[in-house]
């Protein structure tokens, strides 16, 4: 075994040893071929100097973008931060202003502020009657009777009011700065009891408004409220209780009664007795001659908040409060207001409510509150549709003409002495709707000079939400 280990070591090294000799002779050949050198030299010139890169490798300044966008956010901050503060300015201490962007505050100026909201009251009444009574709400109003024989209806006729607060005859003008419109026309239940072929009516025409108490008008509205403005109101109104050019009657059921005869009249229906108002007789059979009823809820809420009707904020409550089974009574309606703004997650600090018109100057509310009514409670949506649009129609028709709000901004209208509203919803600079409610209280802020202004800045200031500023990387690049 040794020996065979010894021969195979050798012959390795024998093998190992050919290519060296191979490659010594070619290197050999090849070093006595090489030509001889000659005096030509080749120079090769440095690179032309360069400023050296002062930024060093691991600086942010190597990555520009983000530096300039967080530069272009701040400056867009602070744009806006200063826009609100000029608005702040002129707002006041006795004021308040929230503006919503979805669920986020954005601004905020004594949102918990308390504040004598005007008209701006109607909006907790509307919110509550698309969430108590429905959007498919009709008011019925009903003619109870004995049947007719022989074109004769013996005894009296009921007219019974369903709180329809925009019954009207077209031949009483409405007086009002913005008339009412949805109406529900009379007439046609008039024309129902000709066409049943009702000659007599042998007793008297009785307006029923038993449906609501017999408080006509509210405590703390005082005497300068006049009928003009709202009241006498009660489940049975016509033409707001008005019986001829300025004169209201003291009863509403009964001013009712007369013009359901004096329509009757006209068309050949004798009524032998008189107009009267009194309930139904409880006990006594009594068949449904003819009804009419009112458009859908949403159509008399468009009305309401396009005129700033009264009357159709005050009969509200009291249907809010008969629907909820606690009485057509204004008391009864606000608790259930309150109750179901509390449910809705509402925040009801500091908020006060007297009545449904705003008329009352002991009502209080904050703009937390109202902003919640567009953007937290199940109707927000609902309730931003039925307002009326600026420069377009209702109370804002000649409100906001040539500013980003016309024909764009939705919002209900506030007014009193010393008092004047807005709360609404408006698109911002990227399309969405950025909602608000902006409440001035102080001396004079009724006057369009005072107020104009600061709504012009306040929709400016909304239509340019958010503010872009396009990022610029120069600053950032490397040096």
């Amino acid at each position: 075994m040794s020996r065979r280990r010894v021969v195979s070591l050798t012959t390795l090294t024998v093998f190992a040893l050919i290519p060296a000799i191979v490659l010594t002779g070619v290197w050999q050949y090849a070093d006595a071929n090489v030509p001889p050198s000659t005096t030509t030299t080749t120079t090769t010139l440095p690179p032309e100097p360069v400023d050296e890169m002062a930024t060093d490798l691991l600086s942010l300044r190597r990555h520009p973008g983000p530096l300039a966008e967080r530069a272009a956010d701040e400056a867009a901050d602070a744009a806006f931060v200063a826009r609100v503060a000029a608005l702040g300015d002129r707002i006041g201490e006795l004021s308040c202003l929230r503006i919503v962007d979805d669920t986020e505050v954005v601004v905020e100026f004594g949102a918990g502020r308390t504040v004598i909201p005007a008209s701006n009251e109607k909006l907790f009444v509307a919110a509550t009657a698309l969430g108590v009574l429905g959007a498919e709400h009709r008011f019925r109003t009903e003619l109870l009777s004995a049947a007719p024989v022989d074109g004769v209806i013996p005894g009296n006729v009921y007219l019974v009011g369903g709180g329809d607060p925009v019954l009207r005859t077209a031949d009483v003008p409405d007086p009002q700065r913005y008339p009412a419109f949805n109406t529900t026309a009379l007439e046609e239940l008039s024309d129902q009891v000709v066409a049943l072929g009702v000659t007599t009516i042998d007793g008297d025409l009785v307006g029923d408004g038993s449906r609501y108490d017999d408080e006509f008008r509210v405590p703390s509205w005082g005497d300068d409220i006049t009928s003009a403005e709202a009241g006498p109101y009660d489940a049975l109104l016509v033409n707001d209780g008005l019986i001829s050019d300025g004169n209201y009657g003291l009863d509403p059921s009964r001013s009712a009664a007369r013009v359901f005869v004096d329509l009757l009249t006209a068309r050949g229906v004798t009524v032998t007795g008189s107009a009267a108002n009194a309930a139904r007789p409880a006990g006594v059979e009594l068949a449904s001659l003819a009804f009419i009823e009112s458009l859908p809820l949403p159509d008399i809420l468009v009305e309401l908040l396009h005129t700033s009707d009264d009357n159709t904020a005050e009969m509200l409550v009291k249907e809010i409060g008969f629907a909820a089974g606690e009485g057509g009574t204004r008391p009864a309606g606000l608790a259930v207001v309150r109750s179901t703004l509390a449910d809705w997650g509402v925040s009801l600090e500091g908020v006060e409510l007297q009545d449904g018109s705003g008329l009352s100057r002991l009502n209080r509310t904050t703009c937390e509150a109202l902003a919640a009514l567009l953007t937290v409670t199940p109707v927000a949506d609902e309730l931003r549709d039925l307002l009326p649009v600026a420069g377009r129609d209702g109370t804002l028709a000649t409100q906001l003409l040539d500013t980003e709000a016309e024909g764009r901004l939705q919002a209900k209208t506030g007014t009193l002495t010393d008092v004047k509203a807005l709360s609404g919803t408006q698109p911002g600079a990227d399309g969405r709707s950025v909602d608000f409610a902006l409440v001035l209280n102080g001396e004079d802020v009724d006057d369009p000079e005072i107020y104009e202004p600061i709504w012009e800045q306040l929709v400016g200031l909304i239509s340019g939400y958010p503010i872009e500023v396009e990022p610029d990387t120069s600053p950032f690049a490397p040096r």
